[in-house]
């Protein structure tokens, strides 16, 4: 779920924590050199950081001056130091979990904003009335510009297992029929597990086929290009058009590319109907919508060509893009 802008804010937070930890030790043992350099090393670690991540001016500057005091033995234990060390830190720690709000409301698809669109819920019973609690443990935003659905928050080691999304031999016969009425003959590159239904499937086809591993399929130079480009499943990233650039990048210039992802309104529709909790389902960091997808396939230079909802109570989105030339 979380962005690389995300873990480094988290890190800050923590960095913030032991920062404050060593200038308290400093100020009962100031003749600790070593300590004395680490905790100027992280303020000013901190001060790099909150410049990259445009933080208010305000608080770099002050953590730079904290800096400067530890560095040249300017500040004296006392209250008044005290004071400004806490309230220096408390500052930064606001900064940074605002930083982390703005965060989680930009959209990973279009960056446009977010806004809470779900929580899911769990209730846990205890016996007596006034002692159950209920916790979300999945959250979902939705883009106000793409209208694309993503992960604010999930707890995925709350529970032991979700269940997860599995093909049928059916259903993989039907979507391979689906890319040959667009792309009939030609090679085949299936990003995924060869253990998986749909690579056992697609050996049955006329395609001239190779398999590649997800992390494979990252390199960027000496590819061949392909008629036909099959993602058996997006990666638990939110990252997804990084990852739909890069298997588009290796289709010929009429060549298509199959994916797919889960049908975020039709669970919701299910679980108003059934009441099925949605956190013990197998969730992903990005759930489409089909005016979404064609946002989403646009910028990674892909024209939507079929668009298909399958599956009955937990749907999925089928999507057949062709490179645009």
């Amino acid at each position: 779920m979380t962005t690389g802008r995300m873990n480094q804010l988290v890190i800050m937070v923590n960095l913030c924590s032991s920062v404050v930890e060593g200038i308290e030790h400093l100020m009962s043992n100031q003749e600790n050199k070593r300590l004395k350099e680490d905790t100027v090393s992280g303020l000013m670690t901190l001060v790099g950081n909150l410049k990259e991540m445009k933080a208010d001016k305000s608080v770099t500057h002050e953590t730079r001056w904290m800096a400067e005091i530890i560095k040249n033995w300017l500040f004296v234990y006392d209250q008044e130091f005290k004071d400004r060390l806490y309230r220096w830190y408390f500052t930064t720690l606001k900064e940074i979990r605002n930083l982390m709000a703005e965060e989680l409301e930009t959209c990973p698809i279009c960056s446009g904003k977010g806004v809470p669109h779900y929580s899911a819920v769990l209730y846990m019973e205890t016996g007596e009335q006034e002692e159950t609690v209920s916790k979300p443990v999945r959250i979902f935003m939705k883009c106000e510009e793409c209208g694309n659905y993503y992960l604010a928050k999930d707890e995925r080691n709350f529970l032991k297992e979700y269940k997860e999304h599995s093909r049928t031999k059916a259903g993989c016969e039907r979507l391979l029929k689906d890319v040959s009425s667009f792309a009939p003959e030609g090679s085949l590159l299936f990003i995924g597990d060869k253990k998986s239904q749909l690579y056992k499937e697609a050996e049955k086809t006329g395609y001239t086929l190779k398999a590649i591993t997800l992390e494979e399929s990252e390199g960027h130079k000496g590819y061949e290009k392909y008629s036909v480009v099959i993602l058996d499943h997006i990666p638990k990233t939110r990252d997804v058009r990084t990852v739909l650039t890069r298997a588009a990048e290796r289709l010929t210039d009429d060549g298509v590319l199959w994916f797919d992802g889960p049908d975020f309104e039709k669970t919701l529709a299910s679980l108003e109907k059934k009441g099925t909790p949605i956190w013990r389902r197998e969730a992903s960091e990005v759930c489409f919508t089909e005016e979404g997808v064609d946002i989403l396939a646009q910028s990674c230079g892909l024209s939507i060509k079929s668009y298909r909802r399958v599956g009955t109570a937990w749907g999925r989105i089928e999507v057949i893009a062709k490179k645009l030339v």
